[in-house]
């Protein structure tokens, strides 16, 4: 009897444990912009930028079987789509970057091995959106502009914690991050004319991502 008890107080004391824990670790992701949002007269975000790469730093804090607090601390790169071809003028290179600094909570419909997730993410984003104009006639020299804007934004996410080991976690996800409007501007490009920088205004985004996590 009495090791009957001994064996459900460790039992007991070991899950307390684990409801504490913090897992840290990183992930890596693939970004598709999209039209969804307030867009520029023209064009949307989908139309003027292509998928690109992230990665990211990630923590998690399980205050209990089923809710965790968490940070992520990540950044991501876009190139340009065919939208910006100018022919024989040269070449127009666009670039669009982010710096993403959010903190999030998320809850675990489980607490099993495989553990199915709905997270919710707030922050700043750090956005910097480049314009390269290469000119291929002497008579028009290149050119470059660059705007750096801070924003507030969400990420809400679905996924699942899956337990490769006692210690390593595999975190799968998307995340679709809205993020204030960006403030269009107009530059002159020589030889080309005026051009919309930042005419997307949206510059909204979903992800997919895989991520390892180990429990400290």
């Amino acid at each position: 009897m009495y090791r009957v008890k001994f064996f459900l107080i460790g039992v007991l004391m070991s899950h307390g444990l684990l409801a504490q824990s913090v897992l840290v670790g990183g992930k890596l992701g693939v970004s598709f912009p999209t039209n969804l949002g307030p867009s520029g007269e023209r064009f949307g975000f989908k139309d003027l930028s292509k998928p690109g790469m992230q990665a990211a730093i990630m923590a998690k804090w399980f205050y209990n079987e089923r809710l965790s607090l968490g940070a992520d601390f990540g950044y991501q790169y876009q190139g340009s789509s065919d939208v910006w071809d100018v022919g024989d003028r040269g070449d127009i290179d666009v670039s669009y970057q982010t710096l993403r600094l959010l903190l999030n909570g998320t809850y675990y419909f489980s607490d099993d091995v495989l553990r199915p997730y709905l997270g919710m993410s707030f922050g700043a984003y750090y956005l910097v959106n480049t314009m390269d104009y290469q000119s291929d006639d002497l008579s028009n020299p290149s050119t470059a502009y660059t705007t750096r804007q801070w924003k507030p934004g969400v990420a809400p996410q679905l996924g699942f914690l899956y337990a490769l080991s006692r210690i390593v976690w595999l975190d799968c996800h998307i995340q679709f991050d809205l993020i204030q409007d960006t403030k269009p501007s107009v530059v002159y490009i020589p030889g080309y004319g005026n051009a919309a920088q930042n005419s997307h205004k949206s510059q909204n985004q979903f992800s997919v991502n895989v991520g390892l996590l180990i429990d400290l």
